[in-house]
């Protein structure tokens, strides 16, 4: 069988590369927002919870150094060969694991040891809704064709410690269904934040962080990602450069 075709992306102005296939799923700018939504600032642990090519692990453990143990859960073989490629490009070999898993078989915390931190750019389309894509890869990666919501919710509560904090990305009309979701694991709100493609538009995201101890909601300005011609807002660009 012939390999896929690969890119090699950058971030941080070269201090990240990132290979992809070319023509399968492909990260998008949903996993920079997030990455920089997390507050690790005193975290030493980070898991990723459906990794794909590995780009928040690497990109988070680029930015926090303090972050000695990151790891990334991938289901789908073929990303969790590149993001075990991409850890070993990046020299990030003694600080990012890469575990070729399905989460919704995990009973204890990956590596034995509760996250200070888990992230997740989950396959949040419902099934039903919108088309699904003929390529296995991207639709595992969009649909929930592997993984539903209440499934994330259980892996990331078996990973997650006392007082670590779960961090999301979803569609804005879900928020009301991920937080009720959520409160039933007892994981509450703690910061919130919406995306818009452009100002003045609906959003299109919501960035969510979630804790097991009760605390008063955070609700932060909301973020837009695209100027009224198309190219990235001056706080979106500089997500890719550092």
């Amino acid at each position: 069988m012939a390999m896929p075709e690969l890119t090699a992306d950058t971030l941080f102005d070269g201090g990240l590369t990132l290979l992809q296939e070319k023509r399968g799923y492909r990260f998008s700018v949903d996993s920079i927002l997030l990455a920089h939504f997390v507050e690790a600032g005193g975290a030493t642990s980070l898991l990723d919870l459906g990794c794909g090519c590995g780009v928040m692990p690497l990109v988070l453990a680029h930015r926090h150094p303090g972050l000695k143990r990151v790891a990334g859960v991938e289901l789908q073989e073929s990303l969790a060969l590149l993001a075990e490629r991409n850890r070993v490009e990046n020299d990030l070999s003694h600080r990012v694991t890469i575990h070729h898993a399905d989460m919704r078989h995990c009973t204890t915390p990956y590596g034995g040891v509760p996250f200070d931190v888990v992230v997740s750019n989950p396959p949040y389309t419902p099934l039903g809704h919108g088309r699904l894509n003929p390529r296995d890869q991207k639709a595992i990666a969009r649909h929930e064709v592997a993984l539903s919501l209440g499934e994330l919710l259980d892996a990331a509560c078996i990973n997650l410690s006392s007082t670590g904090t779960l961090n999301l990305v979803y569609p804005a009309e879900r928020l009301d269904e991920v937080v009720t979701a959520a409160g039933h694991k007892e994981l509450l709100p703690e910061r919130l934040r919406m995306v818009h493609s452009h100002a003045r538009e609906s959003p299109k995201r919501f960035l969510l962080s979630l804790g097991k101890t009760p605390a008063t909601l955070c609700i932060l300005p909301p973020l837009v990602v695209h100027e009224s011609n198309g190219s990235l807002t001056d706080e979106v660009d500089k997500m890719f450069k550092k």
